[in-house]
């Protein structure tokens, strides 16, 4: 089977993309990092205290975190020139009995010198907060605030789950979808069999003609076709290298 230029360059190019972004995938996976703001901060282990660094909304991100006893962590937040929170987590304290009959070990977060949370925490659960009744309070586990144009951070507050996700070590994240990444092999798989076989491809799906051949002004439009597929191949390529997952 003879291959016409054009289809040869568009085999390269959809060889080059499959080469250039399983690169990438592999080099963004191999670099996971903490989920922050939608910016992935990496990690850093120095004399005894973990750093979370990076950039979130073009501002720089510190996120220290250092353990003065076995039942404290200080989550030290460093945030641009403005935002500059210090938590102290206590846990485990004293018991809670909880509203499910069981009892989960207690937990005291503070802001800065002040109170910000106390009650139980279950550590298994994503949002496994009691408060002192031991009754389950999820809403201690949320942050919500309204975005303004031009300020990323306005209404920003360091809330208790955050500094308790930090405490703990919280789950790593990498740039790069596996399953978007993985649509994107077969669109291009799919694409370089239609490009090779497209004749036999033709004639299948004008099987009831005799002797079918598709006219030069067919042929015009195909190739238009594989070079706009191609081209949402590669915007599939790059969703998926930017997704954080």
């Amino acid at each position: 089977m003879e291959l016409t230029k054009f289809q040869k360059l568009m085999l390269a190019v959809l060889a080059g993309m499959l080469a250039l972004f399983s690169v990438l995938m592999a080099v963004l996976r191999a670099r996971p990092g903490v989920l922050f703001e939608e910016s992935l901060l990496k990690i850093t282990v120095q004399d005894g205290r973990t750093v979370y660094s990076g950039r979130a909304h073009g501002d720089p991100v510190s996120i220290a975190v250092t353990f003065p006893t076995n039942f404290e962590r200080d989550v030290e937040y460093t945030i641009g020139s403005e935002i500059h929170d210090v938590c102290r987590v206590f846990y485990p304290t004293e018991r809670i009995q909880t509203e499910h009959g069981d009892s989960v070990g207690g937990i005291l977060v503070t802001k800065n010198g002040e109170t910000l949370f106390e009650g139980g925490y279950d550590p298994e659960a994503e949002f496994g907060f009691y408060d002192e009744n031991g009754e389950w309070t999820p809403s201690a586990g949320l942050g919500v605030r309204a975005h303004v144009s031009g300020d990323p951070w306005y209404g920003y507050e360091t809330t208790a789950a955050g500094a308790v996700r930090f405490a703990f070590g919280p789950d790593t994240s990498a740039r790069g979808d596996p399953a978007l990444f993985g649509m994107a092999v077969f669109l291009t798989a799919l694409l370089a069999l239609e490009i090779v076989f497209h004749k036999t491809l033709f004639r299948w799906r004008h099987w009831a003609a005799r002797d079918p051949e598709p006219s030069e002004g067919y042929l015009v439009l195909e190739r238009a076709g594989w070079a706009v597929f191609a081209a949402v191949i590669a915007v599939v390529y790059v969703a998926a290298m930017t997704e954080i997952y």
